[in-house]
């Protein structure tokens, strides 16, 4: 996914921004979309799983169930720093989509920046 990522940001910096490239990046703010739903889902289900072997473990104390909680526990920190890293593109290329669509001849591929920083 960060090959699709860089590749499409290489893309932007040198685009025209006519119509035809515009909707090419709206269908690839569209797969990024798939991407960030289904990671999104996948990342529920690993913190659902990270609560439930939480529980077991005060239950019953067993190390195996220790062990899939940390399994869990490192697997929802990753999905976690992932899903943010999908997200914040979707939304730098949503800014850029719309700022381009409205014909801001000011704006830069670097102006995004200011937008998805913390």
């Amino acid at each position: 996914m960060s090959e699709f990522i860089k590749a499409h940001e290489k893309k932007l910096e040198n685009a025209s921004f006519d119509e035809d490239f515009l909707s090419y990046h709206l269908q690839q703010i569209g797969f990024l979309q798939h991407e960030r739903l289904a990671h999104l889902l996948v990342m529920l289900f690993v913190m659902a799983a990270f609560l439930v072997f939480f529980v077991l473990f005060l239950l019953f104390q067993d190390m195996v169930i220790f062990g899939l909680f940390l399994l869990c526990l490192v697997l929802t920190i990753f999905y976690v720093f992932h899903y943010f890293k999908l997200e914040n593109t979707v939304i730098k290329w949503y800014f850029i989509y719309n700022e381009k669509k409205q014909g801001d001849s000011n704006f830069s591929h670097k102006d995004t920046q200011r937008h998805t920083k913390l």
